[in-house]
C-alpha cells in the first residue's frame, strides 16, 4: 500500500516537475501558513514585476492570492506575467516546498526516497533570468559587461570584484581589513578574560 501511494505520489511529481508546477492539498497545510503564503505572494508580485523590462512602477494590474484553493494571479503593469516559479517567497515555491515535506514524508524512513523527493524536485530559481536591463544605464561601468551591456550575474560585484590592482577589489581588500581586525578584537577579548579571571 505504501509503496503504491509512494509511486503514484512520484509519477504525479514528474509529471508536475516537467510544466514546474506542484500541487498539494490545500487542507494538508494550516490556514495560518496558506494566508502567510498569500501575503508573501502579494508582497513579491510587484517587486517580480520590476525585474522585467520596461517596468518602472511596482503598480500591477492584478496581484491577489487565494488561501483556500491556493491561487493566485500577478500581472504586471506591462501586461505580462512573470514566472514566479523562479523566486522564493511565492506560492508556487512554498507549494514547491510543501510537496517535498510530504514526499519525503510518505517515504518512512527510506533514504534514497526522501533525498529523490528533494534532489530530483528543487524548488525556486535553477535558472534564474537577469536583473532588468535597464539597470545597467545606472550603474558605472566596471570592466568588461558580459551579453552586451547587461551586467554580469555572478555573485557579488561581478566583474567589479577583480579589476582594482593586485586583482583585489576594493571590496575585497575592505572585508580582509575587517576579518583581520575582527579577529584582534576577538583575541584581545578572549586574553583580557583570563587576565581578570587570574
Amino acid at each position: 500500500m505504501r509503496s503504491t501511494f509512494i509511486l503514484s505520489l512520484l509519477a504525479a511529481a514528474g509529471l508536475s516537475f516537467a510544466q514546474e508546477q506542484y500541487t498539494i492539498d490545500p487542507e494538508s497545510v494550516s490556514k495560518s501558513d496558506r494566508q502567510t503564503w498569500c501575503d508573501n505572494q502579494e508582497t513579491q508580485c510587484p517587486l517580480i514585476c520590476l525585474q522585467l523590462p520596461g517596468v518602472n512602477t511596482m503598480n500591477t494590474i492584478s496581484n491577489d492570492c487565494d488561501p483556500d484553493a491556493l491561487t493566485f494571479n500577478c500581472v504586471c503593469s506591462n501586461n505580462v506575467t512573470p514566472n514566479v516559479t523562479q523566486y522564493s517567497q511565492t506560492l508556487p515555491y512554498y507549494i514547491c516546498t510543501e510537496w517535498g515535506n510530504q514526499c519525503v514524508k510518505a517515504c518512512g524512513t527510506d533514504n534514497i526516497c526522501s533525498n529523490e523527493c528533494r534532489a530530483d524536485h528543487p524548488c525556486g530559481a535553477q535558472h534564474p533570468s537577469p536583473p532588468n536591463s535597464s539597470i545597467s544605464s545606472t550603474m558605472p561601468a566596471t570592466g568588461t559587461a558580459t551579453g552586451g551591456n547587461k551586467p554580469p550575474v555572478t555573485g557579488f560585484g561581478g566583474a567589479a570584484a577583480t579589476t582594482a590592482a593586485g586583482g583585489k577589489g576594493a571590496a575585497s581588500a575592505m572585508l580582509n581589513l575587517g576579518q583581520s581586525y575582527g579577529l584582534a578584537v576577538v583575541f584581545a577579548g578572549v586574553f583580557a578574560g583570563f587576565a581578570i579571571i587570574l
